[in-house]
């Protein structure tokens, strides 16, 4: 349901680190302990990198808990969201659990299989389809919701106090400011240059006529290939 890309933040400048060896926030700039060695190998890992990371030992672990029922954590959620909001459209179900709509609409048709939830016509809108969990799947996302209850008591206790709530803070931060700067990077106007750091030699030349030289360098030695004496 998440993704983060390593290259999203370049590799930090260098600086000090405090007597543990730990990040410092400074200006609202991270910094890193000055050697790598200096400090504990967890800390050498970039923002995206840790919330990956935390995110993947989640689902991971809920993957596990869920794997006896042939089910994965983004499935148990799907059903879990219809159980929490009978008659969800099939479109809404994307924004409810952050998910792509061709994501949605493979996991409904699979659970739709096994019988654990069903799609109607809505009889205010022929075009969108209201999703309902059947009997089995309703007595399935119950139990499944009472086993879940120890992987909730450990993420509780993660995010426990004052700390925790930073955290959350900070996180919804992160979802604001990079939608915002997604929204500004869609509205802009204008295209970049694809000529920008290109050797002069290639600026003005089609795709056809770069990759012609490499065409032809395979085409002689395939013809020297073709042409050796066996």
């Amino acid at each position: 349901m998440i993704y983060f890309w390593n290259w999203a933040v370049a590799p930090l400048s260098p600086a000090p680190a405090n007597s543990k060896g730990q990040y410092q926030f400074v200006n609202r700039e991270m910094i890193e302990p000055q050697s790598a060695t200096e400090a504990p190998a967890q800390t050498q890992l970039h923002i995206p990198q840790r919330l990956r990371r935390a995110f993947l030992s989640i689902s991971r672990f809920g993957d596990s808990l869920l794997s006896p029922y042939g089910l994965t954590s983004d499935q148990y959620s799907l059903l879990l969201t219809v159980y929490r909001d009978p008659g969800i459209r099939q479109a809404d179900l994307g924004d409810a659990m952050f998910a792509e709509p061709n994501t949605i609409t493979a996991m409904v048709t699979l659970l739709e299989k096994r019988v654990l939830l069903r799609r109607k016509a809505s009889p205010t809108d022929g075009r969108a389809k209201l999703i309902h969990l059947t009997a089995r799947g309703e007595k399935l996302t119950q139990k499944l919701a009472a086993e879940a209850r120890h992987l909730r008591k450990l993420l509780y206790d993660c995010f426990a106090g004052e700390d925790g709530l930073t955290v959350l803070r900070i996180l919804d931060r992160v979802t604001e400011e990079m939608q915002k700067a997604r929204e500004s990077l869609t509205s802009s106007n204008g295209s970049p240059d694809l000529d920008h750091d290109v050797p002069d030699t290639l600026k003005g030349t089609s795709t056809e006529a770069r990759i012609l030289p490499s065409r032809a360098l395979r085409k002689k030695k395939t013809s020297r290939t073709e042409a050796a004496p066996r």
